[in-house]
């Protein structure tokens, strides 16, 4: 039958038998009735292995079975109070059965010596301090197991499984020895034991250590920094000068070529692929078609704003035509109603001249309405100053539709293009004193006016298109005659001072008729232009980069070339990290680091060249020049082959796989041999560790058996006094 076990709060572990099956929250539920009843504990009863009760605030109280929440099966509800209640107990049983290990080891271990000394091999002192190591560390390991059966421990992995137990031993025995005397040379003995089998491992990190000197400790933090980074080690630590090192490292990589073509390779595609993205393109092709492609874009995305602009600003031509027609229609009224007056004087006129000629006549007056000046009066006045007066009433209906038209047209912000106010300003430009003597500039504002002249109609407004071909061609083509020797990049250099002092007067005129979307047109186009420059400057970048002008690269993008970057971007862009978008300025500064990051090493790779020759002389203590060459007539390689064929391949190999990743090579370099990490440090850092059960049992006559840390104590082994 299944047994739930409860702990109680004041430390009593309570058992109880449960039916087959039944779950741990059927089981609570169960034993909640019972626990009731059990009788509290007396004060008397209680044994030094129970806990006095808790109270709630204590956090190492647990919890009340009540609240406890029991977990997900019977059998790991037991398994958890089965660890709470060894992991309160081992506290205070791991020092006892330490100390007891210890103590007992080293009795038994000076017995055996006192037997044996004889021999002189074991000694009573000797033996005490295996025997206490060796009793240390039964007791650790039986701590151990006890740790993962009942503690929860995983179980050790790897070398630890060898090595942990070894160390365990070592340090029992450096605890009895109180040792500055006995503790080093029993890691140094131990450690060499342990060494024996990474001799290549050791001797590589000593070499490498030895390469760095003092820049170990920066060398390490630049190494681990460099995690996720697909470069070599010395390429890590490119910015530590260290010639011996970067030397080291680049023989050692040489050792495997595929793997340092293919790293080369791989950063070359990146570095490619990196620059590629900027210009469009990885080849020159690539990229003249990248390009082209997004100057027809610009095109695309920036003619119908073009248009759309133009077209409202040379509606103004519409509100001209129509105020012209205005005033001629209103001429025309006036002059109909002029004519009508004329025509009724005329009538007049001719009824008088009429009945004239009847008095002449001597015939009645009232004859005269039938004569034919009578009838032309009777014409004039009612049938011809009818029409005329109708005239006059349509053609002043249509100036007022024409005028009220072209008012309606000016509320909406619409204009005539004038040039004349548009020629004053610029010729008022053109005789500011402060230009005097500029042959350029004036006689390139003088061409602007004529053009502007020579595009004007008959009612002085000129069309729009005509002027936005003007502002961009008019200017360049008077520099042209006028500095026909002047390289292209110096005309349009000259060409945009001058447009700087026209530009806004002919933006503005063009705006101010209506033109409405015109300025951001020129401002859309701008930015997309400058984008198209700047890919054009990536794709320059690229060339130069692959071309390998890795130099001419590297000035490019350190503000060394402005000459060239303002013939790509335009006028007074010459600042490539003022100029550029901040995403491709990192690029190209990255790739420009790269190549003086490698520079860098390719020079203390140089320069440490003598320096390797020696460390590796250094670390092979069996070397001899053959008979027949030496130091001065030997060749630096045949050196170098020599030398690493007595250090050892092994060691070389160790070295190769470190030189090629970060990582690796900071672990190297973090190394020790098992000799100078062994556990003994801890007795010469605290030497209250010694172990009180040894005290008696060293009590030899030679130096190795006196306590260190005790001298006062040099007290004679009494089994010896009878001697």
């Amino acid at each position: 039958m299944p047994i739930a076990k409860v702990r109680l709060p004041d430390g009593r572990i309570a058992k109880f038998n449960v039916p087959d099956g039944t779950t741990p929250e059927q089981a609570m539920e169960m034993i909640r009735p019972k626990l009731a009843s059990l009788p509290p504990i007396e004060a008397s009863q209680q044994g030094p292995s129970r806990r006095p009760p808790q109270t709630p605030s204590d956090p190492d109280v647990p919890q009340s079975p009540a609240v406890e929440k029991p977990p997900q099966s019977l059998e790991s509800w037991n398994r958890q109070q089965d660890i709470k209640t060894y992991q309160d107990i081992r506290k205070y049983v791991a020092p006892v059965v330490e100390f007891a290990g210890s103590g007992i080891g080293s009795l038994l271990g000076a017995g055996v010596g006192t037997v044996a000394s004889p021999t002189v091999v074991v000694n009573p002192a000797s033996g005490a301090i295996a025997g206490a190591g060796l009793g240390y560390g039964i007791a650790k390991e039986a701590l151990e197991l006890a740790d993962v059966r009942f503690g929860g421990k995983a179980p050790r992995q790897g070398a630890s499984q060898v090595l942990t137990p070894v160390e365990n031993v070592l340090e029992g025995a450096a605890y009895e020895t109180g040792g500055r005397v006995a503790g080093p040379l029993i890691a140094a003995g131990a450690g060499k034991v342990i060494d024996a089998a990474n001799m290549s491992k050791n001797r590589a990190v000593k070499i490498a250590r030895e390469a760095l000197g003092s820049n170990l400790p920066e060398t390490i933090n630049a190494l681990k920094n460099a995690k996720g980074q697909k470069v070599s080690a010395s390429q890590a630590t490119a910015d530590i000068t260290s010639p011996p090192w970067h030397a080291l490292l680049d023989e050692a990589l040489a050792r495997d070529s595929t793997f340092k073509v293919g790293l080369e390779r791989a950063q070359a595609d990146e570095s490619l692929n990196a620059l590629a993205k900027l210009a469009g393109g990885d080849t020159a092709a690539d990229v003249w078609s990248s390009t082209a492609a997004a100057k027809d874009a610009v095109r695309k995305i920036t003619t119908p704003m073009r248009n759309a602009a133009l077209t409202r600003a040379n509606l103004g031509k519409e509100v001209a035509y129509l105020e012209r027609m205005s005033a001629e229609l209103g001429e025309q009224a006036s002059a109909e109603v002029q004519q009508v007056r004329r025509l009724m004087e005329l009538g007049d006129i001719a009824n008088a001249s009429a009945r004239l000629d009847m008095i002449k006549r001597g015939l009645p007056v009232g004859l005269a309405k039938y004569t034919y000046p009578a009838e032309l009066a009777k014409k004039a006045t009612t049938e011809w100053a009818d029409n005329a007066a109708q005239a006059s009433l349509d053609l002043g209906h249509g100036s007022r539709i024409a005028r009220d038209t072209a008012a309606a047209m000016r509320a909406e912000g619409i204009a005539p293009l004038e040039s004349a106010p548009l020629i004053r300003k610029i010729s008022e430009v053109a005789n500011n004193p402060e230009f005097k003597g500029d042959d350029v500039l004036i006689g390139s504002l003088r061409r602007v006016v004529k053009e502007i002249e020579k595009a004007t109609d008959a009612d002085g407004v000129i069309d729009g298109v005509a002027l936005d071909a003007i502002r961009k061609n008019a200017v360049n083509a008077a520099i042209a005659r006028l500095r026909p020797n002047m390289d292209a990049t110096s005309q349009r250099k000259l060409a945009s001072s001058v447009l700087t002092s026209i530009k806004p007067h002919i933006d503005d005129a063009i705006n101010a008729a209506g033109g409405k979307g015109y300025a951001e047109y020129l401002s859309e186009h701008a930015r997309l232009s400058q984008k198209v420059a700047e890919k054009e400057l990536a794709g320059e970048a690229l060339d130069l980069w692959k071309n390998n002008s890795k130099d001419a690269f590297v000035r490019l993008v350190r503000n060394d070339s402005p000459d060239t970057v303002e013939k790509i971007l335009g006028p007074r862009r010459y600042n490539i990290v003022k100029d550029m978008p901040e995403d491709s300025v990192k690029v190209l500064q990255s790739e420009a680091d790269k190549i003086i990051r490698d520079k860098n090493i390719k020079s203390q790779v140089a320069a440490g060249q003598d320096e390797l020759r020696q460390l590796l002389a250094k670390n092979n203590t069996w070397f001899r020049f053959p008979p027949y060459l030496s130091v001065k007539t030997t060749t630096a390689n045949e050196t170098l082959k020599l030398l690493e064929a007595k250090v050892g391949q092994k060691t070389m190999r160790i070295l190769t796989e470190a030189a090629k990743n970060p990582q690796d090579a900071a672990k190297l370099l973090e190394s020790l041999p098992a000799a100078e990490r062994i556990a003994v440090l801890k007795i010469l850092k605290d030497p209250s560790l010694l172990g009180p059960y040894t005290r008696p049992a060293i009590t030899g006559g030679t130096a190795a058996t006196v306590n260190m840390l005790m001298p006062q104590h040099d007290v004679k082994n009494s089994m010896s006094k009878g001697k």
